[in-house]
């Protein structure tokens, strides 16, 4: 790779970077193309020339975060199939909490915008994408019952995960429970089609978020009455 190669690169990652960190700062509908071209130390039209203007570059922003989460060292360290699977799942629910501002932010507009639409369906499918070459892994490895398509499992598993980011976000789930739930909501859905050692595997797996969500659950509502007793 050439020098003005590297430097081109260097700088639009980091304009991605910048735009995450305004995503967190104020929301995504409050950025503005200005704001993102002062920010980044360039042109509002060298914006437009390299991004197509601001939902093209936070568009851009968003899933190369999320590119990036599943392209991360503990899942590419990983074994392939049912451990990586696995692993994917409990990167999500890390990476939420751990950038948590940029994440509620991001939820929030990807709920309300119509112009986030097309942000929303690249992610999904980036997230059903790398879910389903585990679970291919796992057919080739008669892992998953003979029956089962992997492509449906994946789109079930996106769609168990992105509801638990939802309902954190809103906020229905505690940060404690997040990781759980989506523990336990995909891991019903793997149970059913499942095989051989992985299904008991998965079966502790489920378990321990099981008790990790009703204790959970008890604190909160512990907590929830003192409350009600102190302001009664």
């Amino acid at each position: 790779m050439d020098l003005v190669t590297e430097q081109r690169l260097a700088r639009r990652a980091a304009m991605l970077q910048t735009a995450r960190e305004m995503i967190a700062e104020v929301g995504y509908e409050a950025v503005t193309v200005r704001d993102l071209a002062d920010r980044c130390r360039v042109s509002v039209p060298t914006v437009y020339n390299q991004f197509g203007g601001k939902d093209g570059l936070l568009g851009e922003a968003i899933e190369d975060h999320f590119g990036g989460v599943l392209d991360g060292v503990p899942l590419t360290q990983a074994d392939a199939g049912f451990d990586r699977l696995l692993m994917i799942v409990d990167q999500i629910a890390l990476q939420l909490r751990t950038m948590s501002a940029f994440h509620r932010r991001l939820l929030e507009a990807l709920g309300s915008l119509d112009n986030t639409t097309a942000v929303q369906q690249r992610v999904a499918i980036q997230l059903s994408v790398a879910f389903e070459r585990e679970l291919v892994t796992m057919a080739g490895r008669r892992q998953l019952a003979a029956w089962i398509t992997a492509l449906l499992v994946a789109e079930q598993m996106t769609a168990a995960c992105i509801n638990a980011a939802v309902m954190w976000s809103s906020p229905m789930l505690s940060d404690a429970s997040l990781a759980p739930y989506m523990q336990f909501s995909t891991g019903m859905i793997l149970l059913g089609v499942v095989r051989g050692q992985p299904q008991e595997m998965l079966k502790e797996r489920v378990e321990a978020a099981q008790k990790q969500l009703l204790r959970e659950r008890r604190r909160l509502r512990g907590a929830a009455a003192r409350a009600r007793k102190r302001t009664g």
